[in-house]
């Protein structure tokens, strides 16, 4: 089967540029990110900017960023230096530099009082003032407002399909914002409440992707599978409806949230064929008490019932999730309680990752007093529980033989392929040239870290 990505239509493609001015937006964070910033190219391309190739060579430079943990934050004020003074240094013109995204919402105004310039700042919900922003800039006349943030009801964004999606997937957003209240996240406060986009809107947008050549969508949602419309669509009745869509051949989604996998819900994701296998489904602690002080709503042996009932619906599906340490008040038997249930469901992957204090959130208000070295010691042994685990998982799989989407060009070695099974597998491929896009099977023959090696079975 043939790649499908030489026949795209080049929709991405900007309008013609009367101006002269280049655009370069540069992603940090999740998916929704790289969603948000295919939506702000498309956005500035039809008001007549063009896409620079680099940042090095663009008139306009736009940090669309992530504000979950506070390291992100900093890696963007650090960018900012590096390209106000690499312009300097190489004694360039100085572009324009704009914060968009969760940053540019939690902080606002305040961005444009650092050390570095940072020319304007635009919230998750205001892209859509960006052109009539960068116009007044780029025209020397100073526009009505530099910074324009606050959530808005009425403002869902529409990508464009991308040429070259990551990992041959098609990101979609389906609604944005957060109606949990975790105590540590920030999200609900940069991302806003939980708005969806209309189903017709995604299964439009859907069927142009397919339209497009594309054959694998991802569904995205800070807590995707929390998605209703108006009291008469949820989550999986949605799934119902984009599986129905014609050459589409692949689902897949994330991330859900665990008091959303309800039990119809998982029933749906087995009987569709379309539907990938694999859930993300983030746990967080293992512990009740920490649970609780998290305020994620939900028990270990709660979460453990929807493994089990996930393991039992859904054929040969996988799990990952995400983890925290040392949150504030967990004690040393907090943390065996999640070693225990990492070994008890068996991951796949987990993201696992030092407990940062964001203002303003409800866990600010306790003590953070896990000591950062205990904080480094527990991460370090999640970690290696998860690789003991993995390693014992992996061992078993080899002479298995899995079928799966050729997506890239693997790393090493030279010449070979990379697959994706449904259920989220990843393997690096040797013999045979098959192409990107192509359905191939492949026996399995070991594995390297967190990714498996086979060779092709023709």
């Amino acid at each position: 089967m043939a790649s499908f990505q030489g026949e795209l239509a080049d929709l991405a493609k900007p309008g013609v540029d009367h101006r002269g001015f280049t655009v370069y937006v540069e992603t940090y964070g999740c998916q929704m990110n790289t969603y948000d910033s295919q939506a702000i190219t498309d956005l500035l391309g039809r008001a007549g900017f063009s896409k620079a190739a680099t940042a090095d060579t663009a008139d306009i430079i736009l940090l669309n960023t992530c504000s979950v943990r506070d390291h992100a934050e900093h890696k963007v004020i650090s960018r900012v230096g590096e390209i106000r003074t690499g312009r300097r240094q190489q004694e360039l013109p100085q572009p324009l530099i704009g914060i968009c995204g969760c940053m540019a919402e939690r902080l606002g105004e305040e961005l444009r009082r650092g050390s570095h310039p940072i020319d304007l700042v635009v919230g998750v919900d205001n892209y859509d003032t960006l052109p009539d922003i960068l116009s007044d800039l780029t025209a020397n006349r100073e526009p009505r407002l530099r910074t324009v943030t606050g959530h808005r009801r009425d403002q869902q964004y529409v990508a464009p399909p991308a040429l070259y999606p990551t990992n041959n997937s098609h990101l979609v957003t389906i609604h944005k914002g957060c109606d949990y209240k975790c105590t540590y996240c920030i999200v609900p406060a940069t991302r806003g409440p939980q708005r969806e986009k209309a189903p017709e809107v995604i299964m439009a947008e859907i069927r142009g992707i397919v339209a497009a050549g594309g054959r694998e969508v991802t569904l995205l949602g800070q807590n995707v599978t929390a998605y209703h419309w108006q009291d008469e669509l949820d989550f999986a009745a949605l799934l119902e409806q984009v599986a129905d869509i014609e050459q589409l051949e692949r689902i897949r989604f994330l991330t859900g949230h665990p008091r959303d996998m309800h039990t119809h819900t998982m029933e749906t994701i087995g009987a569709l064929d379309k539907v990938c296998p694999w859930l993300h489904i983030p746990l967080q602690s293992g512990s009740d008490r920490v649970l609780k002080r998290m305020k994620r709503l939900y028990t270990t042996d709660q979460y453990l019932d929807m493994i089990a009932t996930a393991r039992r619906v859904i054929p040969g599906v996988t799990f990952s999730s995400d983890f925290i340490v040392g949150f504030p008040g967990e004690t040393e038997a907090d943390f065996q309680a999640t070693l225990e249930v990492l070994r008890n469901v068996r991951y796949d992957q987990v993201f696992s990752f030092k407990y940062s204090e964001r203002p303003g959130v409800p866990a600010a208000r306790l003590a953070d007093d896990i000591p950062v070295p205990e904080k480094k010691r527990r991460l370090a042994l999640l970690m290696a529980a998860q690789d003991e685990v993995w390693q014992e998982m992996a061992g078993a799989c080899t002479g298995e033989v899995w079928t799966g989407v050729v997506e890239t060009a693997a790393r090493r070695p030279a010449g070979a392929m990379r697959m994706r099974t449904a259920n989220n597998r990843k393997v690096v491929l040797t013999g045979g040239k098959p192409e990107v896009g192509q359905i191939v099977s492949a026996r399995i023959n070991g594995f390297r870290s967190s990714t498996f090696l086979g060779e092709i079975v023709v």
